[in-house]
């Protein structure tokens, strides 16, 4: 409740924080610094230097990708490129704070899961230094056809709720549909 009247405000503080079941240890980072105790855990600043691509709004029902990355000058970060990390879930999470790069989280919810497919690691000069970027890869399936059932039909319907009239009604609906053109030829 308190998300959603800080959400609905003026203006709020917002905080993006990912979760990454790491082999050997969970990663929790969030976009702003320090520390941010949420769900009964501490939740690490990356600041400026992580970086989430989310994927589009995908209609079609088909697993899409999505991208959580960090970039740091600390040459540690070559080590975790190692990680066998195919198949590990992940989240990332949209909250609020209390102020504008603070650690006083509101509250947050989850904006897009997946499970890790492909991790990399790449470098680039800034000036005289020497940055690593580890991106994880990530698909957000399964797809919608993977989680239906191939065949269907009213008496499994009746099977799993007795009494249910609703394949009935939508039945061939979409065939009804009458098309609204605005404005009107």
């Amino acid at each position: 409740m308190a998300l959603r009247t800080a959400l609905s405000g003026p203006f709020f503080y917002p905080v993006v924080l990912v979760w990454l079941g790491w082999p050997g240890a969970p990663l929790r980072m969030h976009s702003g610094a320090g520390n941010i105790t949420w769900s009964g855990q501490t939740w690490s600043g990356a600041g400026r230097f992580g970086r989430v691509s989310v994927p589009d709004e995908a209609m079609a029902g088909v697993p899409d990708n999505f991208t959580i990355s960090l970039v740091t000058d600390v040459p540690d970060i070559e080590p975790y490129t190692d990680a066998v990390i195919r198949g590990i879930p992940g989240a990332v999470y949209l909250g609020a704070t209390t102020a504008p790069g603070g650690n006083g989280l509101i509250g947050a919810v989850e904006f897009v899961s997946g499970t890790a497919d492909v991790l990399t690691l790449g470098t680039q000069m800034n000036g005289d230094t020497l940055f690593y970027e580890l991106s994880v890869s990530m698909t957000t399936g399964p797809g919608m056809r993977s989680m239906a059932s191939i065949n269907h039909s009213d008496e499994d319907q009746q099977r799993a709720f007795p009494g249910d009239t609703a394949g009935d009604r939508l039945i061939e609906l979409m065939g009804r549909v009458k098309k609204t053109y605005w404005p009107e030829p």
